[in-house]
């Protein structure tokens, strides 16, 4: 396992992955990894630094499959049947009256995103420590629909199922599937999932993993419970759970990622099926052509990135597959290794300098009351290079480092963010990190992005537009469970 071949040896041409990642480089993809087989052998792998082949990365909702697995694993050992109703699991965590439809809904029904929805209550800030017993106890805004019926994206949904694993398995969500699978396989090994805020594993978003231990999960997947000759689970729990169960088509438009649900994973073209995460954390597997593609990013904010990846990879690689070796192009593979060896993380690029930077270079601006309570900000530069937003809000002094057209890496400004238990709020000092960069836009006009780049991912873009001794700020930012107060507009002036 993870061998790793020439393109050409795999059947493809180096100039095809260059052509790959050198599209997702001009769409402005922010990539940190990917890795491409073959059978059991990697014919690609790239990294973009500070990001490398060891780098245990959140994987969001890939993790939901780990949970449509182990619910197949609990059923092989006749703890529960998939046609169960889930309220007879948990009467405990029942307060009082169920939201109408729920008594019916099936574990299936869970798997298959069939439910009757969503909780409406934020289980971040929710007055329910425990998600179960949110889940079973939120009305729905008094707005449920029948389960079994259409499909909707239950993320809540799948934090029962994982509850139910740890519950009837006795077994954290990892421990289980490390006895069940993983040690045999001897990946994720470094692996970890962050808990919710009641200690259960954080089962529908927190994976952390290398991008080789969930590539061996989709290989397992993909030889329907074998490896390396040993059968570890039923064949046909995984080919029901890999195939099309039920349709999840949101509307008429086309999207490569909703050809159809599973149990707790996506199905795509070509016979293909999809572990698909927040961000566009995605691993593709195609069992007939025995390839498989997973990437990690964070790009928050925008689909189009993950659409382009799916459909870049089918169109040039699933869709030309073949099963004999290309003629070994030296020169093609030494400019791909020289393309990946310079990969690095994303920054926004503008023009070089700007005359305004002398002009900016330590005036401070007095805002207007503001959503993101700032009060004031200045720009300070060592050079053309580099330099410093600092800003001041209620909660201190703000310092930013950034780099001109590249990353400045570092701790993003803001205490008690979440770290091993998500939603609670941490007072021990702990700092996400950051990597932060700046482009001129217009002479008067800037940008400045701050990516955070943890267990934890997020991004916030910030523009700065000045004019006579006024400026104007948007801040966007895209993250969950944090950054809530970089988002906005605020106006301010020259102090």
């Amino acid at each position: 396992m993870f061998e790793k071949i020439t393109p050409e040896q795999a059947g493809f041409s180096a100039e095809s992955v260059i052509e790959f990642i050198n599209k997702a480089q001009k769409r402005g993809a922010s990539t940190h990894g990917i890795l491409m087989m073959k059978g059991d052998k990697i014919f690609a792998e790239a990294y973009w630094k500070p990001f490398h082949q060891d780098f245990c990365h959140r994987m969001y909702s890939q993790t939901k499959s780990f949970v449509g697995i182990a619910i197949g694993l609990l059923q092989e050992e006749g703890k529960l049947s998939i046609y169960d109703k889930i309220v007879d699991y948990f009467p405990e965590k029942i307060d009082g009256k169920l939201a109408k439809y729920l008594k019916d809904q099936t574990i299936k029904d869970m798997l298959t995103m069939s439910t009757i929805g969503n909780p409406a209550d934020y289980w971040f800030t929710s007055k329910y420590d425990d998600r179960t017993q949110l889940y079973l106890n939120d009305d729905r805004n008094g707005a449920p629909h029948a389960s079994g019926t259409i499909w909707q994206y239950d993320s809540s949904g799948s934090q029962v199922l994982s509850a139910l694993v740890e519950k009837l398995s006795g077994k954290s969500l990892l421990d289980y599937m490390k006895e069940k699978l993983f040690n045999e396989m001897g990946t994720f090994q470094t692996a970890t999932v962050l808990k919710c805020r009641n200690g259960d594993s954080w089962g529908d978003s927190a994976m952390v993993c290398t991008l080789r231990d969930i590539a061996s999960f989709g290989r397992l997947l993909m030889q329907k419970g074998v490896w390396n000759g040993k059968r570890l689970m039923n064949e046909e729990y995984i080919r029901e759970a890999t195939s099309k169960v039920v349709d999840n088509k949101m509307d008429a438009h086309y999207c490569a990622y909703h050809q159809g649900y599973g149990y707790q994973i996506w199905t795509v073209a070509n016979g293909g099926f999809m572990f698909n995460g927040m961000g566009d954390q995605v691993t593709l597997c195609y069992p007939e052509q025995d390839l498989l593609f997973t990437f990690n990013s964070d790009n928050q904010g925008t689909n189009l990135v993950r659409q382009a990846f799916v459909v870049n990879f089918e169109d040039m690689f699933v869709e030309k597959a073949q099963n004999t070796p290309l003629p070994e192009n030296k020169a093609a593979n030494e400019k791909l290794a020289k393309l990946i060896d310079g990969l690095k993380l994303r920054a926004v690029q503008g023009e070089e300098d700007s005359a305004f930077r002398q002009e900016l270079d330590g005036q401070e601006y007095i805002c207007d009351e503001n959503p993101m309570g700032i009060t004031k900000f200045s720009f300070h530069f060592t050079d053309k290079t580099k330099g410093e937003l600092r800003y001041t809000k209620a909660s201190g002094e703000k310092v930013l480092p950034f780099g001109v057209n590249y990353n400045e890496f570092g701790k993003f400004p803001e205490y008690g963010y979440s770290n091993d238990f998500g939603g609670v709020r941490t007072t021990d000092g702990f700092l996400y990190d950051d990597a932060v960069s700046f482009a001129w836009l217009e002479e008067k006009k800037l940008l400045v992005y701050a990516q955070v780049i943890d267990r934890y991912f997020g991004n916030v873009s910030m523009i700065f537009a000045f004019k006579d001794n006024y400026a104007t700020a948007k801040f966007t930012k895209t993250a969950e469970d944090f950054m809530w107060d970089y988002n906005g507009v605020m106006s301010a002036h020259k102090a």
